[in-house]
């Protein structure tokens, strides 16, 4: 017998009939059938039902057209494998969701079968060993908050409403990286359902090509992940939160003095630099946290603050605490501080953007400088708003080399990330491309960019050779497959 056949009969059990391949006119009509669905325990919600549009819509409105036949909500992994096997077996193509914020909606697919993680949203932690297990559909505020419980944490970023999964895939930068590593450097363990119907445990002891693979290979590729072991941090009683402005006369000099500054900075110190524009106004200036007492910033800052015109604001907060002001959930509560419809009682809206981005491997010289400050002005004049922000590498990131995991970005100095929010799309393209004779040609998986034309190499490097080859051997037929998947 056909070995390829015998393996997709095992998917849906004995006596069944071969498996449909994705993309087969039989899973167009599976989908499109009314009363076909996954036999999972969790609601799954069909295109026309109620409460369909609010279940299928991710996090940036830009897809809101982009409209699944049905929207599977499992409830444990056991329900995931059911619908991944369900899937295959009927050729319905399928995406995960965690938080629903792929920048280029890859968490949807149009009349396919998104798998949306919610309900895999448990942390579960063990002091001693100093790990949490982590529902792939834990957002971080959710993870935040239950690890400040125990007087922990993992570094991750601080858009509050991110799934942990797609965060944690991609790499993972945030405000504690460069004392504790990318949220991806601290996965002791996961476990994922593969395109053969399978739940594996994944570590460097049980499965090391798939482990090295599924820290900085992207959310998507591979299978569906339904939960992560962590390393987890214990924290000081506080942190210090800064922020430092300058006049807009002064950005250029600014952005001079943080990029010669931030890579070299105590490792306990990350910290990112801001360029926006929005209405007629712009604006310029440095957020950062620092894992010790705000005393020790006035030396720290120097060299920020030699800048004519800077302008500081520092204060020793909690870390949970600072976390939720660098979400912007200072005043709200803990429910509140969640997207709407993705928790109950969430508040924070969602957003219309696109986004590029870019790495530095050396300073940016004055003509580019002056360039980005020259395109950040253009851009407050235009409807909407847009930025550029730079999020600072070295410290514990770089201490992991290039190839021990998927994630290749390890010797850059810092990311670049360009965003412009309602409209702006021609914006966005000329800065990047100004930008490209001063760049690394390298870029973030997590700010996904479907316009890249080389995504390949700016994603992963000299580390794609190897992601391909294990792709290959785990999902031979490329079920789990988008337009920049390995």
């Amino acid at each position: 017998m056909d070995a390829r056949i015998d393996r997709r009969r095992f998917l849906v059990g004995a006596g069944a009939v071969a498996l449909a391949l994705p993309g087969r006119t039989s899973g167009a009509r599976a989908a499109g059938d009314r009363h076909a669905a996954p036999p999972i325990r969790g609601a799954v919600i069909k295109r026309g039902s109620p409460g369909f549009p609010e279940a299928a819509h991710v996090y940036n409105e830009r897809f809101d057209g982009v409209l699944p036949a049905l929207v599977a909500r499992p409830l444990d992994a056991a329900d995931v494998r059911t619908a991944v096997r369900w899937g295959i077996a009927n050729g319905v193509p399928l995406r995960a969701r965690s938080g629903g914020h792929s920048y280029a909606g890859y968490s949807t697919r149009e009349g396919g079968m998104v798998v949306d993680l919610r309900n895999l949203r448990g942390v579960r932690v063990d002091g001693r060993a100093r790990t949490a297990t982590v529902g792939a559909g834990s957002q971080l505020i959710d993870v935040y908050t239950a690890l400040a419980g125990h007087g922990l944490t993992v570094p991750a970023g601080s858009c509050p409403s991110v799934g942990i999964a797609g965060h944690a895939l991609g790499g993972g930068m945030g405000l504690a990286a460069r004392e504790w590593g990318l949220t991806t450097d601290n996965v002791l363990e996961l476990h994922i359902v593969t395109a053969d119907g399978r739940l594996r445990a994944v570590s460097a002891a049980s499965d090391p090509d798939l482990y090295w693979a599924l820290r900085g290979g992207g959310g998507g590729n591979f299978g569906v992940v339904t939960s992560f072991k962590l390393r987890v941090h214990q924290v000081p009683q506080s942190v210090a939160a800064f922020f430092v402005s300058w006049p807009w006369a002064g950005a250029a000099d600014a952005l001079a003095a943080w990029q010669g500054w931030a890579p070299h900075a105590t490792s306990r110190l990350t910290s990112v630099f801001h360029l926006t524009a929005g209405a007629g106004t712009t604006a310029v200036n440095v957020s950062g946290q620092y894992i010790g007492p705000s005393s020790d910033l006035p030396g720290l800052l120097a060299p920020l603050t030699a800048v004519a015109g800077a302008s500081v604001s520092a204060a020793d907060h909690g870390y949970l605490e600072a976390q939720l002001i660098f979400a912007g959930c200072a005043s709200i509560s803990r429910a509140a501080c969640h997207t709407v419809g993705t928790r109950p009682g969430g508040t924070l809206a969602r957003e219309s953007f696109r986004a590029k981005s870019d790495y530095l491997s050396a300073p940016l010289p004055t003509v580019a400088r002056d360039a980005l400050v020259n395109a950040v002005e253009a851009r407050a004049a235009l409807p909407g708003s847009g930025a550029v922000l730079f999020d600072s590498y070295s410290g514990a990131i770089k201490r992991v080399p290039p190839h021990a995991t998927a994630f290749v970005h390890r010797d850059a100095l810092c990311c670049v990330q360009y965003l412009s929010y309602s409209g702006g799309a021609a914006w966005l393209s000329s800065t990047a491309r100004t930008m490209r004779p001063y760049v690394s040609g390298g870029a973030y998986v997590n700010y996904t960019d479907p316009e890249l034309v080389h995504w390949q190499h700016a994603y992963y490097g000299a580390n794609y050779r190897r992601l391909l080859r294990i792709r290959r051997e785990v999902d031979p037929y490329h079920y789990f497959s988008f337009p920049q998947a390995i």
